[in-house]
């Protein structure tokens, strides 16, 4: 306990009034002679003894009023109650990711966390510093305001489809209380502490000093299904006109053979499906018309609605026209000519190509702009120079050089739609970057480690290099099954941007090309880009639309994490491991209630002490009032009843 007015405790002096009153007060008493004494004595005495105790319980009860008097003005506390408390710099770390929207018990997991974290921002005082972190937001700006700001940004939180890394957002927060130098920095985590929410190799570190209280949801999570690992057409782009099917599988809790899948297209349900015991489901589509286009697979709503769809976007597109500069082999020729006669591609001059395949660098350096280009060098070392000035004059940041000779070796790693396992690679050459940040993606590497297909934009447009040439001494992919279908799908993926495989991840940014001039939402909001090069408010799912003026470029379909889509929590162990052992774990209101917001300066409890004060006063006057006392002397002639008066004689 202590006292915020200490110099008001020399009222507690007071007390010596009734006791001096006590002490010196003395009853008058007259002295009357009687015959018979021994009935009045003992009267006396008894009444003596009653008085006695009245007077002791009126001086116990003055005392205890003046003293409970001067300790509410002395401002009596209690410390640690969650009162009053020194300044505190206090972060609130609301986890709005897509998690959060799952329904436990006829309610949203988001709105028990914000009814906890208004809690919190109740219990601040004027003098206090609250920042409020979404931690679904990771692209939201935290700045510091007073109770009435935190209170408007938590109740305008939303749920985010985006995932939360709770460990980063924490150790922002820690440095942005840590950095206010006030008397108390604390945080409160308001989580449903989904394990996928602390990566293993994202340890949590806080600054000293800094105290962090979490909160620890008590009903277990609900079952959730979603779909993921949507595919359209194996990854190639659907032609016009033709039918095509999409991929997706269904996962989750419960069984999920037999469960519908419905897709869903133009605002119509355009096929439906079910899965297998495996989850997969192959839902025939199409055909489409010659555009972008858009929809998404459905499955029956749950207790988790954002990832109970799945959705897609991409340019349906004419067969690509492709154009060949320089010599190409004769497999490469071959393989041409089948997509050709198949109606898969189409042979045309350099001016309308979609697609230059540049053998030994020809043609790259002058090709039209928006023209993607794949090169393919040739067995003969003398020819690296020249290409390599015409990549150097394209804009392209790799150059070929010789690379020592290893034998025969594997693809080792792939990002293509292909398995190239069966591929065999007998001589390459090496890409290396000629700038320090060539902004280019590996496709493919090889055993010993050199990248061999690789692909990037350069000013005139896309490109993909290969680091063999296509001739059976150099690879034997010419000669296998994945090299019709694996040119095809670069064909296609060059003449047709767009992204069948289902598109981004909510929280990651949008790539934007340099054209666009704007980008709306699946909400319809339409945010200008000013030359910017990505977008990072992702927090929804849907259709994100890229316009240059009132043209639309681009259609990118954004779709929940799938990690978001597991619900299941961290355990308590683990818990205290990743947010330290001095960590206040609580999992109900009213114990979040206790634990936030401690210090030296509880609760001030003077109201309880004035009412006291006030109930021992009424007792006092009852008591004063209504108690035994001592009563009048009775006239002489009736001080005893048995004694009759005298008869007077003359």
């Amino acid at each position: 306990m202590g006292f915020l007015n200490p110099l008001f405790l020399l009222a507690a002096a007071a007390v010596a009034v009734p006791l001096i009153l006590h002490l010196f007060h003395r009853h008058e008493s007259r002295r009357i002679a009687f015959p018979a004494l021994r009935y009045l004595r003992r009267t006396r005495k008894d009444h003596a003894r009653t008085i006695r105790l009245r007077q002791l319980l009126l001086l116990l009860l003055r005392i205890s009023t003046i003293l409970l008097l001067v300790a509410a003005g002395s401002r009596l506390f209690v410390p640690g109650t969650g009162g009053e408390h020194p300044p505190t710099a206090l972060a609130i770390v609301l986890d709005n990711s897509m998690s959060s929207g799952a329904i436990l018990e006829d309610a949203r997991q988001l709105d028990r966390l914000r009814a906890l974290a208004l809690a919190s921002v109740d219990r601040a005082n004027p003098g206090d510093r609250i920042w409020v972190l979404r931690a679904g937001e990771p692209w939201d700006v935290a700045t510091p305001g007073n109770a009435e700001e935190a209170r408007r940004k938590i109740l305008e939180t939303g749920v985010s489809a985006a995932p939360a890394s709770l460990p980063g957002v924490l150790e922002r927060a820690g440095s942005l209380v840590a950095g206010a130098d006030f008397d108390q920095a604390e945080i409160h985590l308001l989580s449903d502490l989904q394990a996928s929410a602390f990566p293993r190799d994202a340890p949590l570190s806080l600054p000293p000093g800094v105290r962090l209280v979490v909160y620890r949801p008590s009903v277990a999570p609900p079952e959730n299904r979603h779909l993921s690992d949507l595919e359209i057409g194996g990854g190639l782009t659907p032609l016009a006109g033709e039918r095509t099917a999409i991929n997706a599988r269904v996962e989750g809790d419960g069984p999920v053979e037999d469960l519908p899948v419905r897709l869903v297209w133009g605002d119509r349900v355009r096929g439906a499906a079910e899965a297998g015991n495996d989850g997969y489901v192959l839902v025939p589509a199409g055909p489409f018309p010659e555009g972008w286009t858009n929809g998404y697979l459905e499955i029956d709503p749950d207790a988790l609605r954002t990832d109970d769809r799945r959705y897609f976007a991409f340019r349906v597109r004419p067969p690509p026209r492709v154009v060949v500069a320089g010599e190409a082999a004769y497999f490469l020729s071959s393989a041409l000519d089948v997509l050709e006669e198949g109606g898969r591609a189409a042979v045309s001059d350099p001016a309308e190509a979609d697609v230059l395949i540049s053998v030994a660098g020809a043609g790259v350096d002058t090709r039209r702009s928006g023209t993607a280009a794949i090169v393919v060098p040739l067995l003969d070392e003398t020819l690296l120079p020249a290409l390599n000035r015409r990549l150097a004059t394209a804009g392209i940041p790799w150059r070929y050089d010789a690379a020592d000779a290893a034998g025969e070796v594997r693809v080792q790693e792939q990002e293509l739609p292909h398995d190239l396992s069966p591929v065999r690679v007998f001589r390459h050459f090496r890409l290396t970057p000629t700038a320090a940040d060539a902004g280019a993606r590996v496709r493919a590497t090889l055993a010993t480690g050199h990248p061999w297909i690789v692909s990037g934009d350069a000013p005139a447009g896309a490109y993909l290099l290969f680091a063999s040439p296509l001739e059976p001494e150099a690879t034997n992919l010419p000669v296998t099954a994945p090299m019709i279908p694996l040119l095809e799908w670069l064909l296609g993926q060059w003449a047709a941007p767009g992204r069948p495989d289902g598109g981004g991840v909510a929280g990651e940014p949008i790539r934007v090309p340099r054209e666009a001039t704007a980008i709306r939402t699946p909400e319809g909001t339409l945010h200008a880009l000013d030359g910017t090069q990505s977008f990072r408010r992702t927090g929804e799912v849907g259709i994100y639309e890229l316009f240059r003026g009132d043209s639309l470029l681009e259609q990118v379909a954004v779709n929940a994490p799938i990690d978001e889509s597991r619900l299941t929590r961290i355990d308590p162990r683990t818990l205290l491991e990743a947010t330290g052992t001095e960590a206040t774990v609580v999992e109900s209101q009213r114990a979040w209630e206790r634990a936030i917001l401690q210090g030296d300066e509880g609760a001030e409890i003077w109201r309880p002490l004035l009412l006291l004060a006030l109930v021992l006063l009424l007792l006092e006057s009852w008591i004063a009032a209504a108690g035994p006392g001592f009563r009048k002397e009775p006239p002489a002639d009736a001080a005893h009843p048995f004694r009759r008066p005298l008869k007077q004689t003359r």
